[in-house]
């Protein structure tokens, strides 16, 4: 893994992070702690992980026996269920709710301005590709893109005041 993929991954994987440490042990600064160990563990392993998937179960699995540990220095007599912390479900990704509902609003666009935006978005086509792919000039592509936007915008308003 690569230092700009590992700089990638951690930085979407650090809110997720965060917040199951938050879970485990119920203090913001704690938690921080946890995550932040766990970041120099992960990176002293970057070389030889394989994978944003591997990296996400391996940064799970690392920021939960940090909080772990840290529950045991905080109250050393008390047993500590470690089987049932490390079975903790981290909260659903903000992030992965986000896309999805984009994703749904994208979709009810017009065959054009959602094939404009997929291609762009998805595909990480430049303007110049998605030209040639769909047979646009630039400026009929640049109206296109210009009406999705308005359009997603205004979906977008309407699920506020709802």
């Amino acid at each position: 893994m690569t230092l700009e993929e590992f700089k990638r991954d951690i930085l979407r994987l650090q809110p997720r992070l965060q917040r199951t440490a938050e879970l485990i042990v119920g203090d913001p600064d704690s938690a921080s702690d946890a995550v932040q160990e766990t970041v120099i563990a992960l990176w002293e392993q970057h070389a030889t992980t394989k994978g944003s998937e591997a990296l996400e179960k391996l940064s799970l699995t690392i920021v939960k026996r940090r909080c772990i540990d840290l529950l045991r220095k905080r109250q050393p007599l008390q047993p500590i269920d470690e089987a049932s912390l490390m079975t903790t479900e981290p909260p659903k990704d903000d992030l992965e709710e986000r896309y999805q509902l984009a994703r749904q609003l994208v979709d009810r666009l017009p065959k054009r301005q959602r094939d404009a935006i997929l291609m762009k978005y998805e595909q990480r086509m430049s303007n110049a590709e998605i030209e040639q792919a769909t047979g646009m000039s630039s400026t009929h592509l640049y109206a296109t893109l210009s009406r999705a936007y308005k359009a997603l915008r205004n979906a977008i308003e309407k699920l506020k005041i709802e």
